[in-house]
């Protein structure tokens, strides 16, 4: 009998249906059941600090004409970080992709996670070759010199970006919490994730200047908040300018986990995405809104 994972108490729990070891760090593939045979398969991978049922908010908000497989990567919390010997990131998400039956509709990653898939996109790895919706990115222009200063201030950002994801996955205990202890759950997490962690961050931005973004053929779908620092205004003018099928949807408010915060909202972005791109079939009380869907299939078109 395939394992299960808790899911809400309005949908089924979510069964494994692959485990795979690879030099002692695990990959695993998480599945929603229920949908229909044939039902056109979107990937769903986590970001830093994360786990692959993060997404259990946004899948409630996804129709079951879509068949969900949220990918479970060595950067989840808790983690060791000891995957850091074994290759990049954008290796690993390879690596998790390859263990799935038939290559998905379509990709919709957090955070680290959008990163590694932007930069997988970029190598025209034939495994990632589908759509992507990369949610609040984190990617860096050639806009600074990566020296100390660089340094110091992504060290602040990243710290800035433990604390929020603490507080997402604690929900509304985080309120209750003294500020005391808090701030030593904190640094714990800092203790166990730095440097090992964060120096792949930064190695990421250091190399996202010079990712080829032309190489990138098939169509990209931008969610974040315009406030979001992780990728700012100059970092979305170059993805603008440097991706050739680009669909950008920002608005101030939408925090870097607005896939668990504002699960609605970028479901239903996401679905306009999809939805103008032929993937699935949504009625009218699958989230999917006409309206959206064609302001983004004009957006694509222009």
């Amino acid at each position: 009998m395939p394992a299960t994972r808790r899911a809400s108490p309005r949908s089924s729990p979510w069964a494994l249906s692959a485990d795979h070891h690879v030099g002692g760090e695990v990959l695993r593939v998480w599945e929603r059941p229920g949908s229909p045979k044939g039902a056109p398969r979107i990937v769903l991978a986590h970001g830093f600090e994360e786990n692959w049922d993060t997404w259990l908010p946004l899948a409630e908000h996804l129709p079951p004409q879509l068949r969900l497989t949220a990918l479970d990567l060595p950067w989840r919390a808790g983690s060791s970080y000891s995957w850091t010997e074994r290759g990049s990131s954008t290796v690993w998400l390879e690596r998790a992709l390859e263990l799935l039956a038939e290559p998905p509709a379509a990709i919709v990653a957090h955070s680290f996670g959008a990163s590694s898939l932007l930069e997988l996109l970029t190598r025209s790895a034939q495994v990632a070759q589908v759509p992507a919706v990369l949610v609040a990115p984190v990617y860096r222009p050639h806009d600074r010199a990566v020296d100390e200063n660089f340094f110091a201030d992504a060290v602040l950002r990243f710290r800035g970006v433990l604390a929020e994801g603490m507080a997402v996955q604690l929900g509304p205990r985080a309120r209750r919490l003294d500020a005391g202890l808090r701030e030593l759950m904190q640094n714990k997490i800092r203790d166990r994730v730095e440097p090992h962690g964060f120096l792949q961050l930064y190695a990421m931005l250091a190399r996202s200047p010079r990712l080829a973004l032309d190489r990138v053929t098939v169509p990209v779908q931008l969610i974040s908040g315009i406030d979001d620092p992780s990728a700012p205004p100059t970092a979305v003018d170059r993805l603008r300018s440097g991706l050739k099928d680009l669909t950008i949807h920002q608005e101030w408010g939408l925090g870097h986990f607005c896939q668990v915060q504002q699960a609605p909202k970028v479901a239903a972005e996401a679905l306009a995405f999809l939805g103008a791109l032929g993937i699935g079939r949504f009625d009218a009380a699958g989230i999917g809104r006409p309206a959206d869907a064609l302001r983004v299939q004009e957006a694509m078109s222009a």
